[in-house]
């Protein structure tokens, strides 16, 4: 692995988003999944097909799953010179004919806790994001990879005001149809790192193979470790039906 990190970060104070490749070999991924698929004690999520679609609360349960977060904390230590932690952690599984997902950002909705009180998104816990998707299997147009566009500028409020405003993340129609996607090909092992004002979506998985990949986000570690706050509000929220569909 020879990455130039600090082209790196130009890249991403630039766009907002970067590729890694083949930071995980295909031995390495395998363990990985293999870890994924024999977890317990996480939140898992089916579709009306009854097809695994997402486990939740994941991140340590397995040597590589660990292993994968320190590895991307410290790279991302070398490239934003900044100290993370894990914010939050999910597989997405999209099987053969998977729906893909809305454009949206992630945390810019607004919910309400268990005092029925309105709370803004993931702002409760910080303003910057950023996510660090790992290709379990390779990703592209026809599996419904992902499609990442520029960050976009702007305060919770601001950038509030891009979406639907229905308790969801998700972009206006409007401003979808103005905004410029870029389609991510991915090979196993493969990272995308991606703040999370960049609108992103996927489509349809058109193959006959499932495409698999693994979210860990990270907040800064100056804010404190918001992991355990932030799925124990997400259990208690009046809404959270309505903000599964954030992958």
């Amino acid at each position: 692995m020879n990455l130039n990190h600090s082209k790196l970060k130009e890249e991403f104070e630039n766009k907002g988003f970067f590729v890694c490749k083949k930071i995980f070999t295909k031995d390495y991924i395998s363990v990985l999944i293999d870890e994924i698929n024999n977890s317990d004690q996480n939140i898992k999520y089916y579709d009306n097909n009854k097809n695994l679609r997402r486990i939740e609360k994941l991140y340590d349960k397995g040597k590589n799953l660990i292993d994968a977060n320190k590895k991307i904390i410290d790279l991302m230590k070398l490239i934003f010179n900044e100290d993370f932690l894990i914010f939050k952690d999910k597989f997405n599984a999209k099987p053969p004919g998977g729906d893909g997902f809305y454009a949206h950002y992630d945390g810019i909705f607004q919910f309400k806790d268990d005092k029925n009180i309105s709370r803004n998104g993931w702002y409760l816990y910080g303003d910057y994001f950023v996510n660090a998707l790992i290709a379990l299997d390779k990703c592209n147009e026809d599996n419904g990879t992902l499609e990442l566009a520029n960050a976009h500028k702007g305060n919770f409020n601001e950038l509030l005001k891009n979406t639907k405003n229905d308790g969801t993340p998700a972009l206006s129609k409007e401003l979808e149809s103005k905004t410029s996607f870029n389609l991510i090909n991915l090979e196993i092992g493969d990272i995308v790192f991606f703040l999370h004002t960049c609108p992103h979506r996927s489509q349809i998985n058109n193959t006959k193979k499932d495409r698999r990949v693994l979210y860990y986000t990270y907040s800064l570690a100056k804010n404190g470790s918001k992991y355990n706050q932030y799925f124990n509000d997400k259990d208690k929220s009046k809404n959270t039906s309505k903000v599964l569909n954030e992958k």
